[in-house]
Order: C-alpha cells, then structure tokens, then sequence
C-alpha cells in the first residue's frame, strides 16, 4: 500500500460532501503519522485537488486494510453523505468487492456512526463474502 496514495484518497473522500471537518482531518493525520508520513508533505495532498487512479494491492489483505480506512473515515464526523457512500461505491468497486458486500459494511457505518462499531459486526460481514 503506498501511503501517499491512501492518504490522497482519504482526503478525496473527506472533501467529497464539501465539508472538510476538524475530525477528518485529526483521523487523516492519525493515519499519516501511523504509515510514518510526514505532516508537511499531507499538507501538500490536502491541498491538492487533483483526481488520481487508486493502484489495486495484489493481496486481498491490502484491499480490506484501504476499505477500512475509507469506511472508518466517512464515520468519523457522524455525518454520512451521500456523495461519501457513493465514492465509497467507487473504491470497493475498484478493489474488488461485491456491491453487496459494500453495502453492508455502509449500513454497519451508519448504524454505529455515533458510537463503537462491534468488531464481531465487521468479521461477520467479511466470512459472508469471503471465497
């Protein structure tokens, strides 16, 4: 997973309901220093604006650990939009989930957008669509 291209998502993604909120942005600096991204150069993606192509990891591994950073970032100012869940759409699309799969993980983020999200919700949605 390349971080500058995750963290450039994320902020796509915080940006996409024309509210950039304090919250989003602490939950992207949080994941930056995690990925041991420097600050200065996330300031330089935040305020970039261009569209980029999300490269696919190989491993499914990857995939979910991007999708949960998406997913868990559309959670994190309680306010679900509708241009978040269709960019969420996108990117599980893109990384290879069902349509399904998708949804049910959004309707987990919806149903818990204002508090703790039960680990065992988020496995059980995981062995459902797991080949």
């Amino acid at each position: 997973m390349n971080p500058e291209e995750l963290l450039h998502h994320l902020v796509l993604l915080s940006k996409s309901d024309k509210n950039f909120s304090d919250s989003e942005f602490m939950y992207i600096l949080n994941v930056a220093e995690t990925l041991g991204f420097p600050q200065s150069q996330l300031e330089l993606i935040i305020r970039d604006s261009e569209s980029r192509e999300l490269t696919i990891p190989a491993t499914e591994q990857e995939r979910m650990k991007i999708f949960y950073y998406l997913l868990f970032l559309m959670k994190i100012d309680k306010n679900i939009s509708d241009s978040e869940t269709e960019l969420i759409h996108h990117y599980g699309f893109k990384l290879g989930f069902s349509r399904a799969m998708v949804n049910d993980f959004i309707d987990i983020i919806v149903e818990y957008k204002d508090g703790v999200i039960p680990t065992y919700d988020m496995i059980k949605v995981i062995k459902k669509y797991q080949n």
